[in-house]
Formats: structure tokens, C-alpha cells, sequence
């Protein structure tokens, strides 16, 4: 008599579909995310990639088609590469400023000290505020007749100088009150690095004798670079894409010496009617900050790896 057998599902086949189910829960959990960057970053990209090679108008619509013009005329505009090197130099200040500052208020706010947590409330809470707000509030602040900091001057007998009307200070003045904004957020990040080192380097170092510069300079630091490449990385995208300040508080003077590249494609855009030429602008921004972050990769590659 014939023996029948009978197949069994195997092991394998079981655990395959366990991971498919996996997979596919996982992808439901960022599918919204997957559709916000589609809808309000992927298209839009590709809608202003069309927009740029056209004569294009919000009020007029889609006129001729004129290809490359608005690229070229990009590169032989004066005011373009003024407004990038504003842009350049708010980040060549701001930057580095935030993350030295936030490194040390994040190593002051994680010892864990009864006090601590209405301090870090303090300190990240203009993160949360409009920036709206705080760019109006930083400017009656700056006022050169009625400000807070002019009359703080005026005790002391210092001369009264225009923050945002004074072209030396006006772009100092917006990286002094974005970092205020800002320092929180970055603050936050270092201190999740922070409490992901472990304990035990510290107590071995201290045993062997180090100092707290040298537990600092050679355990905090190397183990918080791949923390220090994202704050950099994600401040620096920031920094090129500041507008709200600069529109309320200075509307890209004195002289232009705050008229940032976003605010120089607005000005295109919205004021001049010219979307087609802002849109060749912002993907010359675009094609900057994917340079620029490919260097900052790069040159913290193999670093940022522990």
C-alpha cells in the first residue's frame, strides 16, 4: 500500500511571512510620512524644475518657452551671488556659533541635579514659539530710539547704534536672535547623545587618571560626532533657507546686506512677478546645499562611526 505524505509548512516559509508582515506594518507607519514628502516636497520640485524653463507668472500663467535663459541669466546676475554670499555669511556665523553653544548648555542641562528640567524648559522654550513673533519682538528690541539693548547700552553710557539699520550689525543682529530661537533644538539632539554614552568609558578613564578635559576631548567628543554631523548638516540647510527674519525685520536691507538668497527668490517671485526666474533660483540653492552636504559627509565619513 502506497504511503501518502503529507507536507508540512516549513519553518522557513512561517518566518518569511512573519518579515512580510513586518515590512508591511512598518510601511504603514511611514506611508504618511512617504506622502507628506511626495506631495509637499517631491512635487513641488519637479513642478518648479518645469516652472524654471518657461517665462512663467503666478497672474500670467505658463508663457514661452525659453529653456536655459533663466539659469543663464542667474550666473550673470550681480544681485544672485550678493545674496549668496549673505546667505554664506549668515551660516559662516551662525553655525558654528549654535553648536559650540548648544554642545555646552547640553552638557550643563544633562547632570541629572534637582533644577535641571524647568532650566531646559527655559532654554528650549523659543524653540516652540512663532517665529513671527520673536523676529517682531527682537526688533522693537533693537530699536534704535526705544529698544531693550539700547536703553541696556544707555546705562552704561555707551553710544546708541541701529541694530538692523545699521549694515555692519543688521546681519549679526539676525544670527544673534536665530540662535536664541534655535540653540534649544540643537541643545535637545546633544543631549540625547549625551545619555546614549556609556557610563562605564567615563568611570575607566577616570580610573586611569584623565582629567575632565581629557574625558571630554577624548571620549565625548569622538562619540558624539555622528550627533555634531547632523546638527551641522540640518542647521547649515537652515541657514540657507532663513527668510521669516529677514522679511519682517529688515526687508533685505540696509543696503542689502541682509538680503538672503530666499529672500532674493521671493523678491522674484511674489513681488516681481517673475516665478519662472525664482524657480532657476531655487534650484541653483538646491543644487548648493546638495554639494555642500555631500562635503560635510564626507569629511565627517569614518569619524562619525563608533
Amino acid at each position: 500500500m502506497a504511503s501518502v505524505s503529507i507536507a508540512k509548512p516549513s519553518a522557513q516559509t512561517g518566518l518569511l511571512t512573519l518579515k512580510r508582515r513586518q515590512y508591511l506594518i512598518a510601511f504603514l507607519f511611514v506611508l504618511p510620512a512617504l506622502i507628506n514628502f511626495a506631495i509637499f516636497r517631491y512635487i513641488p520640485i519637479f513642478m518648479a524644475g518645469h516652472a524654471s524653463l518657461y517665462d512663467y507668472s503666478l497672474l500670467g500663467g505658463f508663457g514661452d518657452f525659453v529653456g536655459m535663459k533663466n539659469y543663464i541669466r542667474a550666473i550673470e546676475d550681480d544681485l544672485f551671488w550678493s545674496s549668496m554670499w549673505v546667505s554664506f555669511q549668515y551660516a559662516l556665523m551662525k553655525v558654528p556659533l549654535q553648536v559650540v553653544l548648544s554642545l555646552l548648555l547640553a552638557m550643563f542641562v544633562a547632570r541629572e541635579l534637582r533644577g535641571m528640567s524647568p532650566i531646559r524648559t527655559i532654554i528650549f522654550f523659543p524653540v516652540v514659539t512663532s517665529l513671527v513673533v520673536a523676529a517682531m519682538l527682537w526688533s522693537m528690541m533693537y530699536n534704535k530710539d526705544l529698544g531693550l539693548i539700547q536703553s541696556m547700552f544707555g546705562i552704561f553710557g555707551l553710544r546708541h547704534n541701529g541694530f538692523v539699520s545699521n549694515p555692519m550689525l543688521a546681519l549679526p543682529s539676525i544670527v544673534l536672535m536665530m540662535i536664541w530661537k534655535e540653540v534649544g533644538f540643537s541643545m535637545i539632539i546633544y543631549v540625547a547623545g549625551l545619555k546614549g554614552i556609556p557610563e562605564m568609558f567615563y568611570e575607566a578613564a577616570m580610573i586611569d587618571g584623565a582629567s575632565p578635559l581629557q574625558r571630554f576631548w577624548h571620549i565625548t567628543l569622538p562619540l558624539l560626532k555622528p550627533v555634531t554631523l547632523f546638527v551641522i548638516v540640518t542647521q547649515t540647510i537652515s541657514a540657507f533657507q532663513v527668510f521669516v527674519p529677514i522679511f519682517v525685520m529688515t526687508q533685505g536691507g540696509p543696503f542689502f546686506a541682509t538680503n538672503a538668497i530666499v529672500y532674493y527668490i521671493y523678491q522674484n517671485g511674489f513681488s516681481y512677478n517673475d516665478m519662472g526666474y525664482a524657480s532657476a533660483l531655487s534650484f541653483f540653492v538646491l543644487a548648493l546645499l546638495v554639494v555642500i552636504s555631500y562635503f560635510q559627509f564626507r569629511l565627517f565619513r569614518g569619524q562619525a562611526e563608533y
